[in-house]
């Protein structure tokens, strides 16, 4: 009477063993491949003889001025959201240069 449940139990154990060995192998091939991407990024820095300054430059990074704690808790919400989406509207525009020099080194 209780086959098929010990069937069921002994199927779920194996598909348990194999998923834990599947999520190694993603999270394996996960770090591989960010490695890859960060080696690419700097043969292409690398190649384009850029400084780490030149390089943020063209990515678009600025540092934030430091600001004390009262000053930060005073900003409202709204302010914020226009400063990130300013922030994502130049990374999209500086990501599709880099897709240019990207193409252009290979």
């Amino acid at each position: 009477m209780f086959e098929k449940l010990q069937r069921i139990r002994a199927e779920v154990e194996r598909n348990g063993k194999r998923l834990e060995e599947d999520q190694k192998k993603y999270d394996d091939s996960l770090a591989r491949l960010k490695a890859e991407e960060a080696t690419t990024v700097l043969g292409v820095v690398e190649i384009m003889k850029l400084t780490p300054e030149k390089a943020a430059e063209l990515l678009g990074y600025r540092e934030e001025p430091k600001t004390s704690a009262s000053k930060s808790k005073k900003k409202d919400t709204s302010e914020k959201k226009s400063v990130s989406e300013e922030a994502i509207d130049d990374q999209n525009a500086t990501n599709v240069g880099m897709e240019d020099i990207l193409n252009e080194s290979y």
